[in-house]
């Protein structure tokens, strides 16, 4: 009966085979006391204890399998995309600290070598499409050096697609993932049961997604104007590069209009984004990019950026003076800069979705790190 409450349309994406395994781990759940599924609180020392005896970090474990499980079927599967092992340690970050950064290194000395952990696997994948592939993807940890908080874990986990082509191309693949990892969820509705705040508005949310046939969207300039106009200037970073919404802005957005599912913002300030982001041919300030933007399910909620991508530089002299404008050093990116030189090379465009984010979002909670079994917290030892 609880399935029937939940899926209010029929699967179209995922196999019999799969519905079946998922459904069966999920009926592990059913009959389980609530209070044996209440998140503990976050203790560093004694966190390891907790995963081995809470129900929360029992369902948590099965919930983040399928995710990952589905992911795999979806890139590899239904999108024909190579699954990647890349490296964790690298001297090119992508989001070097620049004006168009919202994100800190973490350096490693390795050797003779000042080197960093890997932020995003973007800059492993691109250069494997030249090489006659059409699309590649990984799902791998990125580490990030900024002060944790409710929305940024020092190290978390990343689906990262990189394909050949445009963002037209692109954004249908973003949409059709949002919609399976939506079917996921809602063949899981005893563990939604346990583990999310709002088991109705959840399943509400997962079901409306489902029935969309495209993704709302506003460009950058339309949100602006839209939160200056309605008295939330406050919630807009001016910046002598360029502008950028706040994460309360992000939210008031939806309410402005009137989003209850995910939507796009398009088309961002050149400068106050990656370097690696294609000019966009109608405005030289702007770039060809988007973030996706999941309004809270219930008011106090996780909401806000989970999907951001774009489509990559692919001139030599749009993506040199990308990296004088945001003052970045281009030497590291050297490599990166000739790839474009090379007779084969193709525009490539990409994304990335934050796992911890979206599971978050989902399950009606507001800190991220109640999202992952193992936090890793700047200046927080936590075992092992």
């Amino acid at each position: 009966m609880l399935y029937d409450l939940c899926i209010k349309l029929y699967i179209k994406m995922i196999p019999n085979y799969l519905q079946n395994q998922i459904k069966k781990d999920d009926l592990k759940f059913k009959n389980g006391d609530l209070k044996f599924f209440v998140l503990p609180i976050y203790d560093p020392k004694t966190h390891h204890l907790e995963l081995t005896q809470n129900g929360y970090f029992r369902a948590l474990i099965t919930l983040r399998h399928y995710i990952k499980i589905i992911s795999d079927y979806y890139f590899g599967y239904k999108q024909n995309a190579k699954n990647i092992d890349l490296f964790m340690f690298t001297p090119s970050i992508s989001s070097p600290m620049g004006s168009g950064s919202d994100s800190e290194a973490i350096p490693i000395k390795f050797g003779k070598h000042n080197l960093n952990l890997v932020d995003s696997s973007q800059f492993g994948l691109e250069p494997l499409l030249l090489n006659g592939i059409d699309k590649v993807y990984c799902y791998l940890p990125s580490m990030r050096g900024e002060k944790p908080n409710k929305r940024h874990l020092n190290q978390f986990f990343h689906c990262e697609d990189e394909i050949k082509g445009g963002m037209e191309r692109l954004i249908p693949i973003i949409e059709g993932y949002i919609k399976i990892l939506a079917e996921t969820l809602l063949l899981l509705p005893n563990i939604l049961e346990k583990i999310s705040l709002n088991f109705k508005e959840t399943t509400s949310t997962l079901n409306k997604i489902l029935r969309l046939k495209k993704f709302p969207e506003i460009t950058f300039d339309e949100a602006i104007d839209s939160l200056i106009k309605n008295g939330n200037k406050k919630l807009v970073n001016f910046t002598k590069y360029g502008r950028d919404i706040l994460s309360e802005g992000e939210i008031r957005l939806a309410e402005i209009f009137n989003f209850e599912i995910p939507f796009w913002v398009k088309n961002y300030d050149r400068d106050r984004v990656a370097f690696y982001q294609k000019i966009d041919s109608k405005n030289p300030n702007k770039v060809i990019n988007a973030d996706l933007i999941f309004p809270p399910i219930i008011k106090g909620a996780f909401g806000g950026e989970i999907v951001g991508c774009g489509q990559r530089q692919d001139k030599v002299q749009e993506i040199t003076d990308s990296l004088s404008r945001q003052n970045i050093n281009s030497k590291s990116y050297k490599w990166y800069i000739n790839l474009r030189k090379l007779p084969n090379y193709k525009m490539t465009s990409g994304f990335g979705l934050g796992i911890e984010r979206f599971i978050t979002w989902c399950l009606c909670r507001d800190d991220i790190k109640n999202v992952i079994l193992y936090p890793r917290l700047k200046d927080i030892k936590t075992y092992p």
